[in-house]
């Protein structure tokens, strides 16, 4: 009789284990559905590449002479048919770095 009540506790394991398995992948929301959805806004307005975002990160720093050396690149558009606005931060202040295509600095002005 011991043997055949140790087979029904290790069914009964089993099936816990199971059910337990079973409630963990049912908590998880797999659907498409878009409540609660973050509201994160995207615009269909061009950014520049990253490249050119960095080149005006780095000549920020130079030209304003930033000390620590870094100013980060926050968002960036088209400014012009051939040109990029991009809005940069850095430890003190802001700053706005007008970049051609060819990733010529046309201009850097503090905010």
């Amino acid at each position: 009789m011991t043997r055949s009540h140790s087979k029904g506790n290790w069914k009964l394991g089993i099936g816990c284990a199971t059910a337990a398995g079973l409630l963990l992948i049912g908590g998880c929301n797999t659907s498409s559905s878009n409540a609660g959805a973050s509201q994160t806004v995207r615009t269909s307005e061009e950014t520049a590449p990253t490249d050119l975002q960095l080149l005006c990160a780095s000549k920020t720093v130079e030209k304003l002479q930033i000390s620590g050396g870094n100013a980060l690149p926050v968002s960036s558009a088209r400014s012009g048919e051939q040109a990029y606005q991009v809005n940069l931060t850095f430890e003190g202040g802001q700053a706005t770095c007008i970049i051609d295509e060819s990733g010529v600095v046309q201009s850097i002005t503090p905010v």
